[in-house]
Formats: structure tokens, sequence, C-alpha cells
């Protein structure tokens, strides 16, 4: 029985030696460093990401931006067509039209009264 207890005492010493010497008790403050460089590292994997995101979508804006400019009707009256209106409405069809038929004309410049003749 003594023989069981001093290697059950023993067993015990070494396992409170072992729990002693870990880093975590020798250098607490170890472990929260290493925290400090797990949170650094992931703040600036995120701003990586945000950037990254950010650069995409702004350059999908000016995308979407150009290809809208080049459906404007403005933009469309700038390389020489013009916008034909009747009533408020705009005329798609040359049967829309009959002789006396008066109509705005609008080009990139303004736009005139104009009367059908023929």
């Amino acid at each position: 029985m003594k023989l069981a207890l001093s290697k059950k005492y023993e067993m015990l010493r070494l396992r409170i030696q072992k729990c002693l010497a870990s880093y975590v008790l020798k250098e607490p403050m170890k472990m929260v460093q290493n925290r400090y460089l797990l949170v650094d590292k992931y703040i600036k994997t995120l701003e990586n990401t945000i950037q990254v995101k950010e650069q995409k979508e702004k350059n999908r804006y000016v995308a979407l931006v150009a290809k809208l400019d080049t459906l404007s009707p403005l933009k469309t009256l700038t390389r020489g067509y013009a916008i034909i209106e009747r009533n408020g409405k705009m005329v798609k069809s040359v049967k829309d039209l009959k002789k006396g038929d008066e109509f705005d004309l609008k080009l990139v410049d303004g736009s005139k009264k104009a009367v059908i003749e023929k």
C-alpha cells in the first residue's frame, strides 16, 4: 500500500511539474500576443477583401454608366439623329404622320416646329 501511494504521489508530482512547465503559466502574455497577431491577420484579410470588392463594384459601375451613356437619347442626337414628337408622344413610324400634321423636331442643339407637306 505504501508503494502504491508512493507511485501515485510521484505521478501527481510529475503531472503538476508538467503543468507548471507549460508556456501558458510561464508566459501568459504570449498567448494574448498570439491572439493579437491572429486578429491583426484577420483585419488585414478583411481590409484586402473590402478593397478588392470596392474596386470590382467601381469597375461594374463604370461599365454600367458607359452602357447607359451609349443608350442615351441625347447621345443619339449628337450622332446626327433627331427625335420627332407629336402631341407630347414620340413618333415611331411614318404611318403615324399625315399631310398637315404639326410636330416637334428635336436635334442636339434645340428643337423646331415642323409641318408635313407631302
